[in-house]
């Protein structure tokens, strides 16, 4: 599913790997990732050799995955789990142009994510516990 890549970027870094330095990304509307980008079109950071062997899209997409931004070139570049509350799988790092007087917006989406899963989690903890101590008295009886 992963493949080394077969050529570089064309701004590639002075002795990085094929896929070092910035890349422009077409991302596709309505996808989770456009809802965090607020666009169709971004400019990434990317520092690696690999990238996902095309064959495979169909059966990525047979899995659930949804293709959510391409390369230049057509090339997948993230991927993404349209029902799951936050799996996007990316090529591109975020961490490279994040800095901590300015986040990513993937970053601070992802901990959003994070954020309101903890609520909906700690709802439904209070909501269980008193359920949870009747049973835990009944057995005891």
């Amino acid at each position: 599913m992963v493949t080394p890549l077969s050529c570089s970027l064309p701004n590639r870094r002075k002795g990085g790997p094929k896929a070092s330095g910035e890349e422009r990304l077409k991302i596709v509307p309505g996808s989770r990732l456009h809802s965090i980008c607020g666009s169709e079109d971004d400019s990434e950071q990317y520092y690696c050799n690999y990238g996902v062997n095309e064959e495979y899209e169909k059966q990525f997409q047979a899995a659930g995955l949804r293709v959510s931004a391409r390369g230049i070139q057509g090339e997948t570049r993230a991927v993404e789990l349209p029902d799951h509350r936050f799996f996007i799988a990316t090529l591109f790092q975020p961490q490279l142009s994040s800095r901590p007087e300015s986040p990513h917006r993937f970053w601070l989406a992802f901990l959003r994510a994070a954020m309101q899963f903890q609520k909906v989690r700690s709802k439904r903890g209070a909501i269980r516990t008193p359920r949870v101590k009747a049973r835990a008295k009944a057995a005891a009886r």
